[in-house]
This record gives C-alpha cells, structure tokens and sequence, in this order.
C-alpha cells in the first residue's frame, strides 16, 4: 500500500491539507487616512479580525473532507478503477477550492467593500496579503495529479499481464 507512489502523493497532499486547518490562506487590510489599520486573517473558521469572527465561512469542512478524500483514495489500493475515480473526483474538488480562493483573493476588494456598507469606511483602502496557508493550496492538485498517473501506470501494467495469461 504504501510502497506505491501514488500512495505517497496522496499523503503529501492529505499533510497539505491539514496544514491548512492551522495556517491562515491570506489577510485583508483595511486602512483609512485618518485611523489606524484593521487587519483580518482568512482563516478555517472564516474572516476573523483580531479575536472576533467577522464573517462565518467555515472552510475546515471543505479541507477535512478534501483530506478525507485523500485518505480514502490510500485505502482503495486493491480496487484501482474505483480509487482512479474518487482521486479524480478528489482533483476536480480541490481545483474548484483553489479557485475560488485565488478568485477571492483577486476579485474580491468589491465584495468587502460592499460588506463594509456603513459610511465609516467609506474611502478605505483594501490589501489582500498571502499567508503561510495560501502555499499549501496549489500542491496538493499538483500530488493528486501525481497519484492519478501512477494509479493509470499501475493499471495499465495489470492489464498488460493479464493479456499475457
């Protein structure tokens, strides 16, 4: 099971996973001329400035099930079509997770400037900064693309000796 390279990537990418349950993916800072910078962590739980939760998005469901997934598709060892399907399924999730975080990170200053709806923060400035959690999104496409290969390699060899019985 683990001898198997695939299984290998998918380790690496449940580890990336995890991490990003105690890494915040970015911060957003809000500074206006006239008063001091209020900074905000994207984080597991959602947009929290300082100890306050600003905005409940909770994504740890989204990386414990993606992880989940990673684990799972470990245990499918002996029933390759079936674990070749549910890494797929796993690749395609994680591509729409990264996505929609890095469609955020870069489109989102209009979406906080309407959630800041009350005049205070009028002529705000808004900068999205990367955290340590934002580096540990692209790698595990990169590993469940990785593991994918392997598991069609290793596939396509089974099949080729039973052509050969």
């Amino acid at each position: 099971m683990i001898q198997r390279i695939q299984s290998i990537y998918l380790l690496l990418a449940f580890i990336c996973m995890t991490m990003l349950l105690f890494f915040p993916v970015f911060s957003i800072e809000l500074s206006q001329p006239d008063t001091e910078t209020i900074k905000a962590l994207l984080t597991k739980d959602g947009i929290v400035s300082g100890q306050n939760l600003v905005t409940e998005l909770p994504l740890f469901y989204v990386y414990i099930l993606l992880a989940l997934l990673s684990i799972a598709c470990i245990l499918l060892y002996k029933k390759r079509p079936r674990q070749l399907m549910i890494t797929r399924i796993n690749l395609i999730l994680h591509v729409l997770l990264v996505l929609g975080i890095y469609t955020f990170y870069f489109f989102g200053e209009p979406f906080v400037m309407d959630g800041l709806s009350d005049g205070v923060y009028e002529n705000a400035k808004i900068v999205f900064l990367m955290d340590t959690g934002f580096f540990f999104l692209i790698p595990p496409v990169a590993f469940i693309f990785l593991a994918i290969r392997g598991i069609k390699r290793d596939e396509n060899l089974v099949n080729s000796l039973n052509r050969l019985r």
